[in-house]
């Protein structure tokens, strides 16, 4: 296989590993859940998301890596035999970071529900 073919193959894997990442980091969080009915008796329940947030994740899942494999490609240029090697590496990177972004996005700190003694109020009250 050519180092061309590589880069190609390499960029359609990563935007579906990406575009998967996407989706399951977003779908397995807290607030998605909420807002697709998984709170008590339906409450919480916005189907919005459906068309308004998982259309914009599962593109930025899909755009964001092949878009840093390729800037990754054509920053390295023709110089390093290991160039493709250097990419993948530089694209597990930016998928973790995005991934990591998107959790912390999606499950917000809520200072209301931190125990740390066990009680069913927070320790950080009054």
């Amino acid at each position: 296989m050519e180092q061309r073919d590589a880069a190609g193959y390499g960029g359609c894997a990563a935007a579906a590993l990406g575009a998967v990442t996407a989706l399951y980091v977003w779908g397995s969080s807290h607030r998605t859940g909420i807002h697709l009915g998984t709170g008590f008796e339906g409450q919480g329940r916005d189907l919005s998301v459906l068309w308004t947030e998982l259309p914009l994740v599962l593109l930025a899942g899909t755009l964001v890596p092949p878009v840093s494999w390729l800037l990754t490609l054509r920053l390295l240029g023709g110089r390093p035999r290991c160039r493709v090697l250097v990419a993948a590496v530089c694209t597990a990177g930016v998928l973790a970071l995005s991934a990591w972004g998107l959790h912390a996005w999606s499950n917000p700190h809520d200072p209301d529900r931190v125990r740390l003694s066990g009680t069913v109020v927070s320790d950080l009250d009054p």
